[in-house]
């Protein structure tokens, strides 16, 4: 080999060893051929285009975790979070024999995390549900359409702050509760129609009881992220025999509980004011705001890419390095800003919609998606690392698309252990319905890929 060669061989496989311990470099690793291969490499940095796309209020949510309340940031407008929601009413569940009276019925709200200012005043009020609803999981949704506006079942004026705090003895994490009487008549119709049997299981109880439709009638500078929703109905029965020694009847105080759960449907509902100051485009900074508010749209130049290679004479991509950085001194950093998302999914903007409905995961998780991909926040350095991209990139080249526009969105992740593996692993992936913002550089500097090509 002449110098030249032995130079491009040892530049390549120093590249090669700075970044092999991301998984997304098998590519990479696979290009490699044994020394007495003529290798030549040449490295590229392309700019890329960026802009900010509003999400209309509309993301695909099916979660029984609800947002609730209302936030306004200087700089991101405001967004507004409630939710409709059936109860459901298990197959064995039923009221203790010789019911006395009903003495009280709470509807509660349990919470762990939550945005905003705890002392901010915050109106709660609840209407039921006078419409079936559907599995229509789009947080567009129009509550009024499903919901008697004109009669609330409930109301009260609350703060974080002033929420319950829940001890639990098998779990160090502290819930908060907020709840409002919904009075007794509420409680003895449901079970004066249960002891009837206009409903015995949970197809025939949401029938009978539609659900209800949760939200802010009052007050910003919070938002919630309501993990149980749920209807206690505290009742006296009395117990046959039901003494210590079994010679007398004893009353006896109980409760039953109506939830949401996984069964049945809660449908999200999101609104979002956006400063039209957001949309400007050929500024030095584009914007991400979560829930449903405003995602980063980038276009990957793939022709661009075709072009330089072919110019270069070359024939691979070893390496496409891409990376989102903060524009820290335009972000809130106040007591009371929403934070940034933790992790960040890459994908086609035209996937989106399959993504989240067909419930997928991305690339390396799930080895049949190089479309998709996830970056976790870096703190120290408030930058989003998507690692080596040159799987899909390839992929769009050799099918010989010439551009291709990907979003980049606020996304939850959820991860399982693996008892085989003895680590955990990503088993879900959520819109992010909790407030969440950044703002991300966007000068040629920062918003560009670095490529590394050869040619064997």
């Amino acid at each position: 080999m002449n110098n030249k060669t032995v130079f491009a061989l040892f530049s390549l496989l120093s590249f090669i060893g700075l970044v092999s311990c991301d998984d997304d470099l098998n590519s990479v690793g696979g290009s490699i051929q044994p020394p007495s291969d003529h290798i030549t490499t040449a490295t590229d940095t392309i700019p890329l285009v960026a802009k900010t796309v509003s999400m209309h209020d509309r993301i695909y949510a099916r979660t029984v975790n609800g947002a609730l309340g209302q936030y306004e940031d200087d700089m991101f407008g405001t967004v507004k979070s409630d939710y409709l929601c059936q109860f459901r009413f298990p197959e064995e569940a039923k009221f203790q024999d010789n019911v006395i009276s009903i003495d009280s019925v709470l509807f509660s709200l349990d919470f762990v995390n939550y945005q905003g200012d705890s002392l901010a005043p915050m109106g709660l009020t609840v209407y039921p549900v006078d419409r079936a609803l559907t599995e229509n999981y789009y947080t567009d949704i129009d509550p009024s359409e499903y919901s008697d506006m004109q009669n609330p079942l409930t109301s009260r004026a609350y703060t974080i702050a002033g929420s319950e705090v829940i001890s639990s003895s098998s779990s160090s994490t502290k819930f908060r509760s907020i709840t409002s009487d919904l009075g007794i008549p509420f409680g003895q119709s449901i079970y004066d129609s249960w002891k009837n049997g206009i409903f015995n299981d949970e197809e025939s109880f949401n029938e009978y009881f539609k659900g209800m439709y949760v939200t802010t009638t009052s007050g910003t500078g919070s938002l919630i992220n309501v993990e149980y929703t749920s209807i206690d109905i505290y009742y006296k029965y009395n117990h046959i025999k039901g003494n210590h020694d079994g010679t007398q009847d004893t009353i006896r105080e109980t409760y039953f509980t109506l939830s949401v759960t996984p069964e049945v449907i809660q449908l999200n509902h999101i609104k979002n004011k956006n400063p039209e100051e957001l949309f400007v485009e050929g500024t030095d900074a584009v914007y991400l705001k979560s829930p449903a508010g405003v995602y980063t749209e980038v276009v990957f130049p793939i022709s661009q890419i075709a072009d330089n290679m072919e110019k270069k004479n070359m024939t691979t991509i070893n390496s496409v390095l891409f990376s989102l950085k903060g524009y820290t001194e335009k972000e809130d950093d106040s007591d009371f800003s929403l934070g940034n998302p933790e992790s960040l999914l890459l994908i086609p903007k035209d996937s989106i919609d399959s993504f989240f409905k067909g419930r997928k995961l991305p690339y390396p998780r799930n080895m049949q998606n190089k479309y998709a991909l996830l970056a976790t926040r870096s703190a120290s350095t408030n930058s989003y690392t998507f690692g080596n991209i040159s799987p899909l990139v390839s992929e769009y080249k050799n099918k010989g698309v010439e551009n291709i526009v990907y979003a980049v969105l606020p996304v939850t992740t959820q991860y399982s252990y693996n008892n085989s593996t003895g680590g955990s692993e990503l088993v879900n992936v959520y819109h992010t319905m909790l407030p969440t913002t950044a703002v991300l550089r966007n000068d040629e500097e920062n918003m560009r890929i670095e490529l590394v090509y050869s040619k064997f």
